[in-house]
């Protein structure tokens, strides 16, 4: 499996919350008690993310809430949220798209932008059953679900006729499991305390009828579940086990019966289906780290691993725009703490805990001394085309053959123009391509590919004198104008699209390297030709979001060419968020690419 953006990897680790979460789940219809977490007060807090399928390819068009706002994902699979309102201690992000498992992840968000990473898993049928017989469905690793034949639908009513079944297991030994996953660890024990939890394993069963309406087991009945046990676990595995099913709504875990040892398997009962997962309970306490260089600078986005001296598999996080890593850890246990750099070799080791329950413990800093990645250097500074300084720039970085390990990099210029960045490679002499832009001018440089043969490259007076070939600018009220010189996607796609309503839905995205620009625009019900809009539309970028409920705009579609060539639009008009009313002008050049 490739895998892509580490940038984006999550946090597993959690920190407890309380009920108040609860009020803010829309058709919570979990039986589970009333949870005793600490959530927080509501706050605003920025994230960024992607999303991908499970062989590491960018999923475009998905849709990505976190409370009552929504965005989708662009070409990268990439998505933004600005001032996003969440929980001091939780976020709860969930995406959905055709013909994928819903994905989910709960985090506990900073101060910063936070970074998501999600794996959606394609809704396969495993197999086709009927209704009114017992069947049993497989899979080559032995999980199997058998059900009595006793379906139902959305509106409770019995089901009868074929009844295709998607089944997904989860081990903890995947090396993707915080990525694929729904949530987090976080749970709800019967007796309503909150709970941080060892996985033995996870199953995902989606029922849907011949239409392709979704089913469940009909009121009154149950099915049998079985679990294969992880061979790294067998060992430690309990004869018994609580079994905790997924509320999608909270984003929670709530304990739900539980299952038997048998073999190498557990065997339990469930009366509905969505998540389900094996699961040792432990109580919690709240650890925090940070990391830094010998210069005392914050190490972001380092992955920081931990588990308990008996337990197989780790969990891990990365290091904010501060160094810092936070979440609940099992109290009363001592727990083996690594740092991993950028190439996955262990940088750091050590042992940390007990912690009492409840308690909040925050470790004296961690210095790291040595890697096994280097580190590149490259600066410079750039030219327009009449050799003056670039005083409204950036210059982006990126391999010229993709790894799993590279960060993108991009860092604006200057006043004088002037640029230094760093990355890390795993290789000797890696080969990378810079690019720099001219903003003010709508001037590039083109890519330029290198190889740093050495740990520092210069590029002085590097000029950009060539013109971007597609470009968004956008304003609002008397800020100054932001562009989008890069990574533009452009698609006419989606809706129905057919011969009877041949309308489809125009989606312009992009996420700038440098961090606060970005840019969604979607405007419905067009047909492909130039025109006038004012309804049926959303955008999304960095300052605000709007859409036809609370803007009121004109869309001006001017040329609207075939893929590969040109579209061009204005946008003009106002919008209300809850600072007032606002203005908002945005021009467009971008190229079709569907």
């Amino acid at each position: 499996m490739r895998k892509f953006y580490p940038l984006f990897l999550l946090l597993l680790l959690i920190i407890s919350c309380k009920n108040e979460y609860l009020l803010d789940a829309d058709n919570n219809n979990s039986t589970a008690p009333e949870s005793n977490f600490n959530f927080g007060s509501t706050i605003q807090r920025n994230f960024q993310g992607v999303v991908l399928d499970t062989s590491g390819n960018p999923v475009s068009g998905a849709t990505v809430t976190i409370g009552s706002s929504t965005v989708q994902t662009n070409f990268k699979g990439f998505f933004t949220f600005k001032n996003a309102n969440v929980k001091e201690n939780f976020a709860l992000v969930k995406v959905t798209k055709s013909g994928f498992v819903d994905g989910s992840r709960v985090m506990v968000p900073t101060t910063g932008i936070n970074r998501v990473n999600i794996m959606m898993i394609p809704a396969t049928t495993t197999s086709s059953i009927n209704s009114g017989a017992t069947s049993t469905v497989s899979l080559p690793n032995g999980t199997k679900v058998k059900f009595d034949g006793s379906f139902k639908d959305a509106n409770g009513n019995s089901y009868s006729g074929s009844v295709n079944v998607a089944l997904y297991n989860l081990a903890s030994s995947n090396q993707y499991l915080t990525e694929l996953m729904p949530g987090s660890l976080l749970a709800t024990n019967s007796g309503g305390n909150a709970r941080v939890m060892e996985t033995f394993g996870m199953v995902h069963v989606q029922l849907t009828g011949s239409s392709g309406q979704k089913l469940q087991i009909a009121n009154g009945h149950t099915a049998e579940m079985t679990v294969p046990i992880d061979p790294s676990q067998t060992s430690s595995s309990p004869s018994t086990i609580p079994l905790w099913s997924y509320d999608e709504n909270t984003g929670m875990w709530n304990e739900d019966g539980s299952a038997t040892k048998v073999g190498n398997t557990y065997v339990g009962t469930v009366s509905h289906f969505s998540w389900w997962n094996c699961d040792a309970q432990f109580p919690q306490a709240i650890l925090k780290v940070t990391v830094k260089n010998p210069a005392g600078q914050a190490l972001s986005n380092v992955k920081v691993t931990l588990k308990m001296i008996s337990q197989v598999y780790e969990t891990y996080g990365l290091t904010d725009n501060a160094g810092m890593v936070s979440g609940v850890v099992p109290s009363g246990e001592v727990l083996a703490l690594k740092i991993y750099d950028i190439c996955n070799n262990v940088i750091y080791s050590g042992n940390v805990g007990p912690f009492a329950t409840g308690s909040t413990t925050t470790l004296p800093d961690i210095t790291i001394t040595t890697t096994a990645s280097t580190t590149y250097t490259i600066q410079g500074n750039l030219k327009t085309c009449a050799n003056t300084d670039v005083t409204d720039g950036y210059v982006s970085l990126r391999p010229a053959v993709p790894t799993n390990y590279f960060q993108y990099v991009s860092v604006p210029v200057s006043s004088t123009g002037a640029f230094v960045m760093t990355t890390y490679s795993c290789t000797a002499n890696p080969q990378f391509v810079l690019e720099g832009f001219d903003v003010a001018n709508l001037q590039t440089t083109n890519d330029i590919p290198f190889t740093a043969t050495s740990t520092v490259t210069n590029f002085n007076n590097l000029s950009v004198c060539n013109s971007v070939m597609e470009f968004i600018s956008y304003k609002v009220d008397s800020q100054p104008t932001k562009y989008i010189l890069a990574l533009i996607d452009a698609k006419w796609s989606g809706l129905t699209g057919t011969p009877n309503n041949p309308a489809k839905q125009l989606r312009i995205s992009s996420f700038s390297p440098v961090a606060g620009s970005s840019f969604v625009m979607y405007q419905n019900n067009m047909l492909g030709v130039p025109g006038t809009f004012t309804t049926d539309y959303s955008f999304e970028f960095s300052g605000g979001y709007f859409s036809s409920s609370n803007g009121n705009v004109v869309v001006q579609v001017t040329s609207f060419g075939g893929v590969g060539d040109y579209i061009d639009f204005t946008v003009n008009g106002t919008y209300t968020d809850t600072l007032g009313s606002h203005t908002f002008t945005s021009t467009g050049h971008v190229k079709r690419d569907l």
